[in-house]
């Protein structure tokens, strides 16, 4: 901001305070539940983006089903994954008038997470929102990607693990800490850099929350359908330089794992003691059978082993007999069975407690509210336009190859469209968390083997070929965009991706990072270009999509966002809101 000494200026210096409001409803909430926020209208003028709302958040594990196994939030959504819908209304005397409204919130913000991204960020979010990152003190070794949810270490804020004084993992010491959420809402009126007039309308937030299966996970590092590369790998039953493998018909009670993938202290072994295990070959086709699970009993590190190069030794529970194919030495590798084999009626839950909504407040001053109530009386209301989305929903069901969707849109001042195709399968919690049976995110491609979702947030592109969109009487874009090099898994159409930025400038999500164009596949348009809006008004708009070689393998809730203008009209007895 620049001042001039030689002319008055019209700034005027504002004091800016924060504000706790705590929730309504009550002191604790869990999965499924609704919260409710009112800012009063005595809290006059609010900074909105820089709002957000601030949580205890713990994971309570199933107790009933005992089977250790550490799990945490979405990597990239944290907190934001555990808001599902999110309504915004006025509380003051004008009357409750539905200002937004956002369905599916949390694959919205997934977009966000992860197209507006880069390691600065996800530092930044790490410290706020409790995001997780990928940590060099848990990195594979084996060719694997990075995964930002493998860190097994004190740095993860959802768990942590005990060790005795020689830094052995010796007693079933897993414990969930409770987690400080802070989480921004990413509404068009909390996005807003403008000062909020509240004492004009109040607000009254209510928000949703999600399932807790679907928003909690374990660690890719111990997942067999995750990153299989990035597991721990079997070494040995005797820990010698000359390894031996876990032959058929034998039984023992401890064996060795190498030093791949950082595994060299237990500190950075990703499993538990108390966790049920098995053993997958490396095409992850062939899986271990024993007489009894191997559940752990102790992590310990074995200077002495391997010719004193040192090794990780994993102690038993009990004798386990080998009675499948022969455990390779330096071939198979580990994975956590504790989900795998529990009962399909496995709860996993979390408590979300001590909610408030931080409000940075603004002093104005008296004259400017004397001039805001001044221009009420002149001009008979106040005009505030905030960048919203809307979310158009559409069922597709597996079978089909070409599907016309009708988007009935009604914003007369819209921006672009993003449309999410989110797998729509009804799983088993277990199965969800596990990423067993769902979408398959890689289609067993090299340098992972294996990459399955493990939640429904993100769009898949599922065998997609082309698709196009109608309105206006014309094909839009004139020719179809391509989209099959992207769906084979292998490789990736340009034309998506610059379909996409378009339409995330005009949503005003910086488009910093597209590597993740697979793994949360989009569709997109925009509408106008720069500062345009389009008129989608009394038009038949329509996204016609092909499947035209492999048929799609699931079904589909298509989470269609359209991003708007959306004008709210303050007057002096009531409050209105033009989309």
């Amino acid at each position: 901001m620049s001042v001039s000494f030689w002319k008055a200026e019209s700034k005027i210096p504002i004091e800016q305070t924060s504000k706790a409001i705590t929730a309504l409803n009550g002191l604790s909430f869990s999965s499924g539940q609704e919260l409710r926020i009112k800012v009063p209208p005595t809290t006059q003028f609010i900074k909105p983006d820089e709002c957000y709302i601030q949580a205890d958040f713990k994971i309570i594990p199933d107790k009933v089903n005992a089977c250790n196994v550490a799990l945490q939030l979405d990597e990239r959504l944290a907190g934001q994954s555990l808001i599902r819908d999110i309504s915004i209304y006025s509380s003051a005397e004008k009357g409750s008038v539905l200002l937004e409204q956002i369905t599916n919130y949390n694959s919205m913000v997934s977009v966000m997470r992860d197209y507006d991204t880069n390691d600065s960020i996800k530092n930044k979010r790490a410290l706020t929102e409790s995001c997780t990152v990928w940590n060099p003190r848990t990195r594979g070794t084996l060719g694997s990607t990075r995964s930002e949810c493998a860190d097994c270490t004190e740095t993860n804020p959802y768990f942590t693990a005990t060790y005795n004084g020689t830094g052995n993992k010796v007693a079933d010491t897993l414990a969930y800490k409770t987690v400080k959420l802070q989480i921004p809402l990413e509404t068009g009126i909390f996005r807003s850099p403008k000062v909020w007039v509240n004492m004009l309308t109040g607000l009254e937030i209510v928000i949703t929350l999600e399932d807790a299966y679907k928003c909690v996970r374990p660690l890719d590092s111990v997942m067999r359908n995750r990153r299989l590369t990035l597991n721990p790998r079997f070494h040995s039953t005797n820990g010698s330089s000359a390894p031996n493998n876990w032959l058929n018909g034998s039984g023992t009670d401890t064996f060795y794992i190498t030093k791949d993938n950082s595994n060299i202290t237990p500190k950075t072994c990703p499993f538990q003691v108390g966790e049920r295990i098995n053993f997958v070959d490396p095409t992850n086709a062939h899986v271990a059978s024993f007489n009894n699970a191997p559940i752990i009993a102790e992590i310990n590190s074995s200077a002495t082993a391997n010719n004193g190069d040192g090794l990780l030794q994993i102690k038993l529970d009990a004798v386990c007999t080998n009675n499948g194919s022969n455990i390779v030495s330096g071939s198979w590798f580990m994975y956590s069975n504790s989900l795998h084999t529990a009962d399909n009626a496995y709860k996993v839950g979390y408590s979300l407690s001590n909610v408030e909504l931080v409000v940075q407040e603004v002093d104005m001053g008296s004259n400017y509210v004397n001039s805001v109530m001044n221009s009420m009386k002149e001009k008979g209301m106040i005009v505030h336009d905030i960048l919203s989305a809307q979310n158009y929903r559409y069922s597709q069901v597996a079978g089909d190859v070409v599907s016309s969707i009708r988007l009935p849109l009604i914003n007369s001042r819209a921006k672009s469209l993003i449309c999410v195709p989110t797998d729509a399968t009804v799983y088993t919690e277990k199965n969800l968390m596990n990423g067993h049976l769902t979408y398959d995110i890689n289609g067993g491609h090299d340098p992972d083997k294996t990459l399955f979702a493990v939640n429904q947030f993100r769009g898949i592109s599922d065998h997609i070929t082309d698709y196009q969109f109608i309105y206006d009487g014309r094909l839009q874009p004139s020719r179809p965009v391509r989209c099959s090099k992207t769906s084979s898994k292998i490789s990736i159409d340009s034309q998506p991706l610059i379909e996409l930025t378009k339409a995330l400038q005009q949503a005003e999500i910086s488009g910093r990072s597209l590597a993740d164009f697979n793994n949360n596949f989009i569709v997109s348009r925009a509408l106008a270009l720069n500062s345009g809006v389009y008129d989608t008004r009394n038009k038949d708009f329509t996204l016609n999509v092909n499947y035209q070689g492999t048929t799609p393998t699931k079904n589909k809730l298509w989470n269609n966002f359209c991003f708007h203008l959306r004008r709210i009209y303050i007057r002096g007895d009531s409050i209105s809101v033009e989309y």
